[in-house]
């Protein structure tokens, strides 16, 4: 391996990780969180014409690279592509099995996001008593939540054996603090890196067992976000001595050998230049996903621009673009391997301003009630895009603080009251609010109040006054009659406006983190054709990999996607080298 090694600096590489995560709940909380070709069927799935790359409006020729293009050539046992979560895991996994890795990323040096994972069963919830769950029940929920479209045997290998591979990928930072409870201080002496777990100890009035959109608890982070863990993977895999990474190169081509992958082409940012790199064991595809490349974009999700959602991604390659442009999924569309259908937008519905997803009243802007607001935050997503202008007001009393531990521990919620704990800087919402935090949104213009109902509809402004008060007349007698006759919401969560000061936040769409459709793949992270045969030489892992999500993302297991890729990045880094 003789081409120039751009060195990462860890400090910088720490700085930009750090700065590239997003926030996603501050725009709800207090802070402020169809194709007109189907795609390629699945392995034994009959259809009159399947899909093929030529037929793909987005996927324009495959390159041609001669070889006067190439400035190096490399040889190695593993090549992998793309240096995120799991390009990283798979990275480590592959070098400690002895291969040699020569690692291709177009951003400066590896990549995360936030630090949310799922994580089921195992040691590290043993210490929080929470290691007791059956997995099929979970994974049937995650299955039945995405039409029982993703392959089954994906979740539920991922479910039994994701513990082991979260305690391995913590095991590079033996510093990392690890905190007894969702709410003790951030101790001052050097922990800079912390797990916790997420709602721990629960409400004492949730039981997800009776629920019927249960959030589990099954969830940790890691504070302030990945980065300083990611950073640690890194250095073990790189401190193998098998590693050699090239920062600013974009793989832009697969190598073939009859129907086997063997190979790559990536072109230095700096030269224009390609690498021509080998493999004699096996190429890792985890090349994320494609929802900044709008033809893409448009083409499986069309629903997406067509509500208005906006993209949230922050990491750039060294040319200054997002770094999610849907490379993969041309590559492998070039080599003919298979597209899932029915691709998953993950968009987050954090909730409004000053109450989060907490299921208080919501009005459209007709002034009408339109859902049963005891909903996960994908669900009431998908019903805010149906609306009138695709906005909501949602509606409180100031009995607030009395009501919101009957609420779900999930995304966006709101459910303790009280402080966040000191030094516990996360990204993302803790759930913990108190009176000032409202009042400070009331005085910033975030949240409106109003010592009357009419006061505050007339302070809201762009709802049909009549209509509205007759749907909170109607929401207040449903809620002393303890039975929601017109949309089923539980009881114990209806509670009447009648206390005043009364308060309003507003919400629109939320915004998209990903994409998840990637090419059809199996729990051994191999890579199928159109015909359904298994393409030799090629595995992939992250967002790249299909099969695991479909029709929308799964919110009742927080940080599945985390956890996901973390765990088939090393099932790919294992089986690449020993090519299973």
């Amino acid at each position: 391996m003789d081409n120039k090694k751009t060195e990462m600096s860890r400090r910088a590489f720490l700085k930009g990780a750090a700065a590239s995560t997003a926030g996603i709940a501050v725009a709800g909380m207090l802070g402020g969180c169809s194709p007109t070709e189907p795609s390629a069927p699945a392995a034994g799935t009959p259809a009159e014409e399947p899909v093929t790359s030529g037929k793909l409006p987005w996927l324009g020729p495959e390159p041609q690279i001669a070889d006067s293009d190439v400035e190096a050539t490399v040889n190695v046992d593993v090549i992998v592509v793309g240096a995120g979560l799991s390009g990283v895991a798979a990275t480590r996994a592959a070098s400690e099995e002895g291969a040699a890795i020569v690692v291709f990323e177009k951003a400066s040096g590896p990549q995360c996001r936030s630090g949310d994972f799922a994580l089921i069963n195992g040691e590290i919830q043993a210490r929080w008593g929470r290691d007791n769950f059956d997995t099929d029940i979970l994974v049937d929920h995650e299955m039945d939540e995405m039409s029982y479209y993703p392959k089954r045997p994906i979740l539920s290998k991922w479910a039994k054996g994701n513990a082991e591979v979260f305690s391995w990928y913590i095991g590079a930072k033996p510093d990392l603090h690890i905190c007894p409870d969702s709410f003790t201080d951030i101790p001052d002496s050097g922990a800079k890196s912390f797990l916790y777990p997420w709602f721990y100890p629960l409400p004492k009035a949730y039981d997800w067992t009776k629920e019927k959109h249960p959030t589990y608890p099954t969830s940790v982070a890691l504070g302030p976000d990945q980065s300083p863990v990611l950073a640690a993977n890194w250095e073990k895999a790189e401190g193998t001595g098998k590693v050699k990474p090239y920062w600013g190169h974009f793989v832009e081509k697969l190598i073939m050998d009859g129907d086997r992958v063997v190979g790559c082409y990536a072109r230095n940012a700096e030269t224009g230049k390609y690498v021509k790199a080998t493999a004699t064991k096996g190429l890792i595809l985890a090349s994320g996903e494609y929802s900044s490349n709008p033809d893409i974009l448009n083409y499986y999700a069309p629903a997406v621009n067509r509500a208005g959602v906006k993209n949230m991604w922050p990491n750039k390659d060294v040319e200054g673009n997002p770094t999610n442009t849907g490379d993969g999924l041309k590559m492998g569309a070039w080599i003919d391997a298979a597209i899932q259908e029915h691709h998953a937008p993950m968009i987050h519905w954090m909730g409004v301003r000053g109450s989060g997803t907490s299921p208080y009243l919501r009005l459209n802007l007709e002034g009408k009630r339109f859902m049963n607001e005891d909903m996960p935050g994908q669900q009431v997503e998908n019903q805010i895009e149906g609306q009138p202008g695709r906005k909501i007001w949602q509606i409180w009393d100031s009995a607030w603080l009395d009501q919101i531990a009957s609420f779900i521990p999930g995304h966006g919620s709101v459910c303790y009251v009280g402080k966040n704990p000191k030094n516990f800087v996360v990204s993302g919402s803790s759930g913990i609010v108190n009176q000032d935090d409202l009042d400070a949104a009331v005085e910033k213009g975030q949240v409106l109040k109003a010592d009357t109902i009419e006061g505050l509809l007339d302070l809201i402004g762009e709802l049909d006054k009549k209509t509205a008060l007759a749907s909170i007349k109607r929401y207040n007698e449903l809620a002393k009659a303890g039975k929601d006759e017109d949309f089923g919401k539980v009881a114990s969560r209806m509670f009447p406006l009648e206390k005043g000061p009364y308060y309003a936040g507003s919400s629109g769409v939320a915004t998209m983190l990903v994409c998840c459709g990637g090419l059809v793949s199996d729990e051994d992270c191999h890579v199928y054709n159109n015909e359904g045969k298994i393409i030799p030489g090629i595995y992939v892992a992250g967002n790249i990999q299909g099969s695991r999500y479909a029709v929308q993302y799964p919110i009742a297991i927080k940080g599945i996607s985390h956890s996901l890729c973390l765990y088939y990045g090393y099932v790919a880094g294992k089986n690449a080298v020993k090519q299973i």
